[in-house]
């Protein structure tokens, strides 16, 4: 075990020598997201390494085989994350301040084993929109539902059942976030996972009404208006 100002990271004896770069990147992320979300955690934050994708996929922290395509993973349960670093320095950074959005999301809005308390737009979106880039092929994916008219009304995103693409809950709820912070700026986000907090607590009015002043149908409209827009020369 290796231990930082903010994690507590468990690796192999024959990663000792990627420790530094690594906890740097933790350090780097955590300072970043913390300072966006106006937050702090308590604890130190597990982080366990595999030395390769290939190991990481061997792993037992989590029951069960891990889906193909999953880079990494963070548990709400223990609030720990689990990642290869077999990867070019800044996806790896990218990638860990993805998971540590999580831990942060875990913290500031409590999860219930019995049932999904926030939309998987908001966990994975919020994540990819720290996390701070655009693939290419994930941008031409909302480029395309712009163009098509068919971007989903986010406050009922649950109501559309799958998608043929995984990667779509990712790239719209990222989308999303862009759109609140371009209209509200990073407090607007934070009021957000704060007034899902209250909801998820009990007691509080509705989510958007209570961050940005829209009722759930008028945040929708404007999300639409906005990547419309934002994609207008292709319509």
């Amino acid at each position: 075990i290796y231990t930082t100002d903010h994690f507590e990271i468990y690796y192999y004896p024959e990663i000792e020598r990627h420790l530094e770069r690594v906890s740097s990147y933790a350090e780097s992320a955590y300072e970043k997201i913390s300072a966006d979300l106006k937050h702090d955690l308590a604890e130190k934050i597990p982080l366990v390494l595999f030395k390769t994708h290939s190991e990481f996929e061997q792993q037992n922290i989590f029951p069960g085989e891990i889906p193909e395509g999953v880079a990494a993973f963070a548990e709400p349960q223990r609030d720990r994350m689990v990642l290869p670093i077999d990867q070019p320095s800044d996806q790896l950074y990218r990638l860990i301040t993805h998971e540590l959005t999580h831990i942060f999301e875990f913290d500031i809005v409590p999860r219930s084993l019995i049932r999904r308390s926030v939309p998987l737009w908001v966990d994975e979106g919020l994540a990819d929109h720290l996390a701070g880039v655009w693939r290419p092929i994930d941008l031409m994916m909302i480029r395309d539902a712009a163009v098509a008219d068919t971007i989903p009304k986010m406050s009922r995103f649950e109501e559309y059942g799958g998608f043929s693409n995984p990667r779509l809950v990712y790239n719209l709820g990222h989308a999303a976030f862009e759109f609140i912070e371009s209209r509200w700026d990073k407090e607007g986000i934070r009021q957000y996972l704060l007034s899902l907090r209250q909801n998820v607590l009990g007691g509080g009015s509705d989510a958007y009404e209570e961050a940005f002043r829209l009722s759930a149908d008028e945040f929708d409209l404007e999300f639409d208006k906005y990547l419309k827009d934002l994609f207008k020369p292709f319509r």
